[in-house]
């Protein structure tokens, strides 16, 4: 049996992966993956025929939206779009706001993903400002 893996291609940046990745991690269909693309507003590369995403993207997104605190999302053709329960709470989203693309956007985002996985930091601090708008300097200790 050989599988049929969705392309990977690296350019220095993240990863660019074929549609086929969400439709493989997720069983769904060409169009459906499409449509989660969309609402998460990762506009796809086309090249020949094949279309392309950033899965360094789709992460960070898909980890502002289900980190403590996050508003939690409803993909498109999901069955939950009907419960009443979860129509009512307007925490959830169905696309992606300006809001939630500035916090993806935002380096130290990368090394807060990196805590949450258990990874050493370390190397992410150099994204994160020493002293962030609002926080005075930090003093250092006695000598």
């Amino acid at each position: 049996m050989i599988l049929d893996l969705p392309k990977e291609f690296e350019f220095g940046f993240g990863p660019l992966v074929e549609l086929s990745y969400l439709e493989t991690v997720f069983g769904i269909s060409r169009r459906t993956a499409a449509l989660y693309l969309k609402a998460l507003r990762i506009k796809p590369v086309y090249i020949g025929k094949q279309v392309l995403f950033s899965l360094s993207t789709l992460k960070r997104l898909l980890f502002v939206l289900n980190r403590p605190g996050g508003p939690g999302f409803i993909f498109p053709g999901s069955k939950m779009k009907n419960n009443p329960r979860v129509i009512k709470n307007p925490e959830y989203l169905t696309e992606v706001t300006d809001r939630i693309l500035e916090q993806a956007a935002d380096p130290s985002i990368l090394a807060e993903m990196a805590g949450a996985a258990g990874r050493d930091s370390g190397i992410l601090k150099q994204f994160i400002p020493k002293n962030p708008v609002g926080r005075p300097p930090q003093k250092k200790g006695k000598e």
